[in-house]
């Protein structure tokens, strides 16, 4: 899905965020965050995930979560292949935030995909000869796992992603949980996380998308950590200013 469909309906804020101003997109979820917001109280009490709700057919787009993923390495062949090629450490550093950050557009659009089947697999290539696997490993709690490999084995990403979710007030935040381990040719490792997303106005008010939290990048080799800040939100509904 290339990048102008996945941002189809999004208005940048200035104060940052995207707003949702999709009539087509709104009305299909008219009501349906609420449904949501009424199952994960009654499966909070049962001591269930949000994976255990059940979600209308119109707000899902026609693949699974696990084709979905591909999306977040489409920039692979450009920034993790010029990381593998870099000699100093900050700088390598620098190519695999660039790569992360690059990829959280993709987690904006507004259609969910499919849960996979357990046991299913998507794997493939990009016109550089980067190849990925996927496997979809666990169904409650859903995680899939995954590989990506560089051309002339210039680098291996591997680990897992675990879906979560979760109410807060009037927003709605998910994630995906799990490390990602980034090994170069030269034996380089850099782990690093991905960020949670918060999708205010779920209930009621203007639907605005933010990534949250922090990315936290750590070299294991060279002993240098970074620490991107997206936002500062708190459970309670409110922000910080710092």
């Amino acid at each position: 899905m290339s990048k102008h469909e996945i941002l189809k309906g999004l208005e940048y804020q200035g104060n940052g965020g995207l707003l949702c101003n999709d009539q087509e997109v709104l009305n299909k979820q008219k009501g349906i965050l609420s449904n949501v917001a009424k199952q994960l109280a009654v499966n909070l009490m049962k001591g269930l995930s949000i994976s255990h709700i059940s979600l209308p057919i119109k707000i899902f787009e026609p693949r699974s979560s696990i084709q979905r993923i591909v999306d977040f390495w489409s920039h692979a062949s450009s920034q993790l292949v010029a990381a593998s090629e870099e000699k100093d450490p900050v700088e390598r550093l620098k190519w695999v935030i660039c790569f992360q950050l690059c990829s959280l557009y993709i987690c904006t659009g507004q259609n969910k995909p499919f849960n996979p089947l357990l046991g299913e697999t998507n794997q493939g290539s990009f016109s550089d000869g980067t190849r990925y696997y996927c496997e979809h490993t666990c169904h409650h709690p859903p995680i899939s796992h995954y590989l990506l490999e560089g051309p002339n084995g210039s680098f291996k990403m591997s680990g897992y992603y675990e879906f979560i979710g979760k109410m807060s007030g009037n927003a709605f935040i998910s994630g995906l949980r799990g490390p990602c381990t980034l090994q170069f040719a030269d034996g380089t490792v850099i782990r690093f996380n991905a960020p949670d997303f918060k999708i205010s106005g779920a209930l009621m008010g203007e639907r605005i998308i933010e990534a949250c939290g922090s990315l936290v990048f750590q070299d294991l080799n060279n002993h240098l950590k970074a620490v991107v800040v997206l936002s500062t939100f708190k459970e309670s509904g409110f922000w910080n200013k710092s």
